[in-house]
């Protein structure tokens, strides 16, 4: 008779079954549970009292995974072999604990940048000596421009204007 049975890989299990030993003298009989997997087979004593016969499965998660088992339960009386039960056991953790990493997206970041491209300076009103009129006339025409302010082209033509170059 094979019949399924839960059990936690994380934990420590206890199992006790009952076992009767009928025959024309009593012997002393010594129990113990095989779990069987591929390549392994695990075997673990059992303590007797009267009738029952009690098996504790340490847990088992550093050595199985979880997973289903065959199990059986022999028993030795005095130079005879038995296996009266046969079982299998559902190994599962009590608690499962998962985590995954979520990757984030990020929004792309806004740079900004700039660099100098020109200078501009205003000029400043000066008092200025000129011989020729017609310089003198025209520094002051500019100079009254200047409260609407100067170009580019106006700071150039005064310059010239200053330093004679044509």
């Amino acid at each position: 008779m094979s019949s399924k049975i839960d059990l936690m890989i994380d934990e420590e299990n206890e199992l006790t079954f009952q076992v009767q030993i009928e025959g024309t003298r009593p012997g002393s009989a010594k129990c113990r549970l095989m779990l069987e997997s591929k390549g392994m087979s695990l075997a673990f004593e059992g303590q007797s009292t009267g009738d029952e016969v009690s098996v504790t499965l340490p847990p088992l998660d550093h050595v199985l995974k979880e997973g289903t088992y065959d199990m059986t339960l022999e028993v030795v009386v005095d130079d005879r072999f038995f296996e009266p039960l046969k079982l299998q056991g559902e190994f599962e953790k009590r608690l499962k604990v998962t985590a995954e990493a979520v990757t984030v997206r990020t929004k792309p970041k806004v740079k900004t940048s700039a660099s100098l491209v020109e200078v501009k300076k205003k000029a400043k009103t000066a008092k200025v000596n000129v011989i020729n009129k017609s310089k003198k006339k025209q520094i002051s025409e500019n100079h009254n421009n200047s409260k609407k302010g100067f170009s580019d082209q106006d700071i150039m033509n005064l310059i010239k204007k200053l330093t004679g170059d044509k």
